[in-house]
């Protein structure tokens, strides 16, 4: 048995050898680095920033990292749709046929060989980006409190959307106002994904309070940060004002308080040292429940209601490690995406000759984008109508396909220095590096077995 699998791996990693040998020795690598390489070091220069220290580091990891995961996504979906065509188109695959080597171990072969490649690239990217950061903040003299930073991020004890759904759909069925030729499930879902993303509303006068629950507690002297962002009039900002507080759970008397009245650029932001609660023969280390409350205190005549979603736009932030963690954590997360990408093309290779699994790869690419418009948009009205209904089920099992691919935002996460998040990591490989690649692999083999390897069988 162990020897088999070990025969078995060899075979995998000299499939892997092979692929990664071809790809150099046709100079796609050496071309793909040199438009990295462009990508990071021009784009800096041609991007210009606000002059602060933030906007450097938003175009270094936002647009810099960003633009160069997107050509990184281009070249693996179509290098993986060439892959088995090439082989099948040429007759190489008969060559490869006599050998006792199965399909799954050619499909997992050249799928490992896209991975390491797409690791090595990516890594070069990162590493690129990391060093001009820390060029430019020597050049510049910023200080290491300017540095992008990494920190946990807890939100408000809230019932789980689910849960609200729940309460709003026995509600509805209460009052008979079901919508129609709607299944309970479906209703369900539309609910959620509303309470997911609900606004509330705070008129001029009126308090909302927030409960939190860290997941850890709280070391002596360290800092807790508030974060809300908030909605409102742009022709009104500047005549916002409020109160924001924070205090332990259970000691309000000992709140911080912070006036607050630049709402500009629509967020607010403070520090406060877990010192600052100190109380006689408590140590103030060790703190997990706190509460967050604030005041709308600008003038209803002058000003607008502020809007935010409570589980969403507001947040407790302590340390959560380094920078360079986070990073790490932020390139496995696009890494993860590549590695879909490349079992997806490598099953469309296999099923298609070339120009027919690139055309389809972009159309599904396209749908996915349009997907996620279809499920949040589209009204029980248009669902209604028959010739929508197969466009809606398409869209939205597209949409769901890849949620854990286009849910996350490492890259928005690291310019704010939010920490991802170990579920985070841990969703983004059983379903874009295990699941969905399984998935294609049984897919794939199915077809190449039946394509050319009819006869090795």
């Amino acid at each position: 048995m162990c020897g088999g699998v070990t025969a078995s791996l060899r075979r995998v990693g000299g499939v892997a050898g092979l692929a990664v040998r071809a790809a150099i020795r046709t100079k796609m690598v050496a071309a793909l680095l040199v438009l990295l390489a462009a990508c990071v070091v021009i784009l800096p220069g041609v991007v210009k920033g606000d002059g602060t220290p933030e906007g450097e580091f938003q175009i270094l990891l936002t647009y810099t990292l960003g633009f160069a995961f997107g050509l990184l996504c281009l070249a693996t979906l179509w290098a993986a749709c060439a892959l088995f065509a090439a082989e099948i188109d040429s007759e190489r695959m008969h060559l490869a046929a006599v050998k006792p080597v199965s399909a799954a171990e050619f499909w997992v072969g050249k799928w490992l060989a896209l991975l390491s490649l797409n690791g090595v690239l990516l890594a070069a990217v990162y590493a690129g980006v990391y060093g001009q950061l820390e060029w430019r903040m020597r050049q510049n003299g910023w200080e290491a409190a300017e540095r992008p930073s990494s920190q946990s991020v807890t939100r408000p004890v809230l019932p789980t959307p689910r849960a609200e759904a729940l309460e709003a759909y026995e509600m509805l069925r209460r009052q008979n106002a079901l919508p129609k030729g709607l299944s309970e499930a479906a209703v369900l879902k539309a609910l959620e994904e509303k309470a997911d993303e609900k606004y509330d509303i705070i008129n001029p006068g009126e308090e909302v309070r927030w409960r939190f629950r860290m997941r850890r507690p709280t070391c002596a002297a360290e800092p807790v940060t508030v974060r809300i962002r908030f909605d409102t009039e742009f022709s009104t900002r500047e005549a916002v004002t409020g109160v924001c507080k924070l205090w332990v759970a259970g000691r309000p008397e000992h709140a911080v308080e912070v006036a607050l009245d630049d709402f500009t650029q629509n967020e607010i932001e403070f520090r406060v040292d877990t010192r600052a609660f100190e109380v006689p023969g408590v140590s103030p280390g060790g703190l997990r429940d706190f509460e967050v409350s604030f005041r709308h205190t600008g003038d209803a005549k002058r000003v607008s209601a502020l809007m935010l979603r409570f589980r969403k736009d507001v947040m407790l932030l302590t340390p959560g490690g380094t920078f360079e963690a986070n990073l790490v954590r932020a390139a496995f997360v696009q890494w993860s995406v590549l590695s879909l990408l490349a079992g997806f093309g490598l099953t469309l290779s296999a099923c298609f000759s070339f120009p027919v699994a690139a055309f389809v790869a972009t159309l599904l690419l396209v749908l996915t984008l349009v997907g996620n418009s279809v499920v949040k948009d589209v009204s029980a009205e248009d669902e209604q109508l028959w010739r929508n209904r197969v466009g809606i089920w398409v869209s939205r099992g597209v949409a769901a396909a890849t949620s854990q691919a286009s849910r996350v935002a490492p890259l928005a996460a690291l310019t704010r220095g939010e920490q991802l998040e170990a579920a985070v990591l841990g969703r983004s490989a059983v379903w874009n590096v295990v699941f969905l690649p399984a998935l294609f692999a049984c897919a794939g083999c199915w077809v190449l077995r039946r394509r050319e390897l009819a006869g090795a069988d």
